[in-house]
């Protein structure tokens, strides 16, 4: 098939999906760390530079090959992450468009969309391009992986149930400032029917302690680098999971109606169970670790927390990239390829644009002209 078509059909499917997720995204302006310039540079630099990056990938390593191996638990090449790797290079399209149309190259779309497209059909086991496509399910895991899952699980009461939120609730929200006010640190997949009629939904956090997050060194000392937790929900809870790895619920406090419950420490993808004795402890470890790092925020220059944020965004292709064996051969500072004249303009301290929520979102993404 053409490139120029293949594009536009991948447009077509991403574009009512992505309008759909960032106008149902919760809205969230921070004082302390500038997103929006932070996804702008990330999205340049992507559109930059994410062609050349997948073409060392896809030399180690088949899309479809790596669509197969993130089908476990504890892998970031997830849903959110591959929507990431299409959507920013299409955001950093969008807005070189308005500097230079002549860098609308249908080559470089295509190397990023067929990536895109390969691996997520393949990690979704089917024709799926996105969860919404599918009922909003991502059911990626195998009956084996859930069937090992359910020997572990143990039953929750209400001083358990207690235990478990503040867990969760402290992980949630010590990712989400890890990942400078970004929600990927943690991703669902599911839901998953048992036999009895209840429902499984696997939660992963990852990256909690020292990684390549250079700020992340405030927590070397942190036990567990990635977690996998596994909740089982009554019956009359009903799941769907977004393209963006979060489950929605009915009733939405779906943590009062859970069972079953088991968490696991991921490392290297071997699983081991971990006691709720432990929680309390790790509990408070997260807190502190938490707080040094918001202070730590605190001191930076603009400028660095911009570079931090860009990082997190930019780096969505990286797991793709680990599992092919080539992360290494991949430069994944960032910025560095946004001209000098253009980083001041895109990064000004000025109020982001407010969508009209009565104006038509489509298209998303503009159709290469054939």
């Amino acid at each position: 098939m053409n490139k120029t078509i293949e594009v536009n059909n991948y447009l077509r499917s991403i574009n009512p999906v992505s309008a759909h997720l960032m106008a149902e995204r919760t809205g969230y302006s921070s004082q302390l760390i500038p997103v929006t310039s932070y996804v702008t540079v990330s999205a340049i630099e992507a559109f930059l530079r994410y062609p050349e990056a997948i073409k060392v990938i896809t030399a180690s390593m088949q899309p479809e090959e790596i669509g197969r191996e993130a089908r476990r638990p504890g892998c970031q090449a997830n849903s959110v992450f591959l929507w990431g790797v299409a959507n920013f290079w299409l955001i950093g399209r969008n807005i070189m468009s308005l500097i230079d149309q002549s860098l609308d190259d249908v080559s470089n779309a295509h190397t990023v969309l067929d990536f895109w497209g390969r691996v997520s059909r393949s990690y979704r086991g089917g024709e799926f391009l996105h969860s919404a496509e599918n009922d909003n399910r991502i059911n990626v895991l195998e009956s084996a992986q859930l069937e090992l899952f359910q020997q572990a699980l143990r039953p929750v009461d209400d001083d358990r149930k207690a235990l478990i939120r503040r867990l969760n609730a402290t992980l949630i929200n010590y990712l989400f400032l890890l990942y400078f006010d970004t929600r990927v640190g943690h991703g669902d997949t599911g839901p998953y029917k048992l036999e009895d009629g209840r429902t499984m939904i696997v939660r992963d956090y990852y990256r909690l302690a020292k990684s390549d997050f250079w700020w992340s060194e405030v927590a070397s000392d942190l036990p567990y680098e990635d977690l996998t937790a596994v909740f089982v929900l009554d019956p009359e809870v009903q799941v769907t999971v977004t393209d963006f790895g979060t489950s929605v619920t009915t009733p939405e406090d779906y943590l009062n109606h859970l069972s079953s419950f088991a968490i696991f420490t991921n490392k290297n993808g071997q699983l081991e169970p971990i006691d709720d004795d432990q929680f309390e402890t790790f509990v408070s470890e997260v807190k502190k670790v938490q707080k040094i790092h918001y202070r730590n925020i605190v001191d930076m220059s603009r400028d660095d927390r911009i570079k931090c944020g860009a990082y997190v965004y930019f780096t969505f292709l990286r797991p793709f990239a680990q599992m092919a064996g080539v992360e290494e051969e991949i430069d994944w500072d960032c910025p560095r390829d946004i001209s000098k004249d253009l980083y001041p303009l895109v990064t000004a301290e000025v109020e982001p644009p407010q969508q009209d929520p009565n104006n038509d979102p489509y298209p998303y993404y503009e159709e290469i002209n054939i």
